[in-house]
């Protein structure tokens, strides 16, 4: 038997099927604005990764670096854009969660 998710609106139109496709988180990370990686095995399905920011701007001078995040069967990787100059600097921290479908 088959197991999942499905909403139908009022009208009996089906809004969302999640019977295919679960994702499964398979770690997390706090990035403190230095780049880093994580090896893990994420071959058991297709991989993914959301990053939820402790913030968006810090500074007024808007000088802040996103993490830009690289994802393989492998482990994820994770660095820093580069900034358009170096003072000032204010990364943008946050969480980065991955996992597979």
């Amino acid at each position: 038997m088959t197991a999942g998710l499905q909403i139908w609106n009022a009208s009996g139109q089906l809004m969302l099927d999640a019977t295919q496709r679960i994702g499964r988180i398979k770690g997390s990370q706090h990035l403190d604005g230095n780049g880093g990686h994580i090896d893990m095995d994420l071959s058991d399905g297709t991989p993914f990764w959301s990053f939820q920011p402790d913030f968006l701007f810090k500074h007024i001078n808007g000088n802040s670096p996103v993490p830009v995040v690289s994802i393989s069967s492998t482990g994820v990787v994770w660095t820093y854009s580069t900034p358009p100059n170096g003072d000032y600097l204010y990364p943008i921290t946050g969480y980065l969660f991955w996992g597979c479908y």
